[in-house]
């Protein structure tokens, strides 16, 4: 076996022992009956070799989960949570890793993450690692980890939000998708253009540095789709020429692409 995968081996027996331990603190609170059977269930996630097993022991989590006092099923999810992370970064098995990574959008989803950046740290991380490893094979798995996380945008939305914007992703956990868009194919970037349209503002420079290009390049695009979905993304750029590009579209020969630009002006925030 080479040095790298007995390095690879001991690094994630080493997260496993934490993983335990962790389930060991927060199970001290639960009778001796539920507590044995969540520890079981808990190790079966990180266990599981395939996605129908890790399935499997996620909804029976899950079940045993919804039988406990609210204030004890948070701790215990934040362990589930936690364990689906590491078969995000850490399963060798491509479909593993998107069934893990499909709960973690859908507990998102559901209001039931403390702390839902964790959740989108992941993500991002796992579209960067993966993509870098192969770019080709992988080109998929990206894509898919590109649709969760803006899927998980959802649950801040009105009129049904779960979660308040104080708990919304810092721009620094998108930082290292924005390199991307330079070598992106037009369906990526399509994605990565629709993650930056959800954050509040784009001005920081690391973000600037790479996507103002293109969003100019797209207000001018033959396609009026690309032109009315950059509308948002000018309008969170306080820069002189997105204003001028924004301003510009709301005069565009397209009905659709007009109105979606005179509606993206409205979150320009005054000079």
């Amino acid at each position: 076996m080479s040095q790298s995968m007995n390095s690879s081996l001991l690094d994630y027996r080493s997260r496993f022992m934490t993983f335990m331990q962790n389930i060991l603190r927060n199970l001290r609170q639960l009778s001796r009956s539920h507590s044995l059977h969540i520890s079981e269930l808990l190790v079966q996630v990180e266990e599981a070799t395939t996605p129908p097993q890790l399935t499997k022991a996620v909804n029976m989590l899950q079940s045993q989960l919804w039988k406990l006092p609210m204030k004890e099923q948070a701790p215990l999810r934040g362990i589930l949570v936690k364990a689906l992370s590491m078969r995000v970064l850490h399963a060798f098995q491509t479909s593993l890793r998107l069934e893990a990574a499909g709960w973690l959008r859908l507990f998102v989803q559901a209001g039931l993450v403390t702390q839902p950046q964790d959740t989108f740290v992941t993500l991002v991380t796992a579209t960067v690692r993966h993509a870098a490893i192969d770019k080709t094979t992988n080109l998929n798995e990206q894509r898919a980890y590109l649709k969760m996380i803006f899927d998980c945008f959802w649950p801040f939305r009105h009129p049904y939000a779960a979660y308040t914007w104080q708990v919304f992703p810092a721009n620094e956990v998108f930082y290292p998708l924005v390199p991307l868009l330079d070598s992106a194919d037009a369906t990526t970037q399509d994605a990565l253009m629709g993650i930056f349209a959800e954050l509040p503002t784009l001005d920081d420079a690391e973000i600037v540095e790479h996507l103002l290009p293109i969003a100019l390049t797209w207000s001018t695009h033959c396609d009026p789709e690309r032109r009315r979905r950059v509308t948002n993304v000018l309008a969170r750029i306080s820069h002189v020429s997105t204003q001028e590009a924004l301003r510009r579209l709301q005069s565009d020969p397209d009905p659709i692409v007009r109105a979606s630009a005179k509606r993206a002006a409205s979150y320009i925030r005054p000079a």
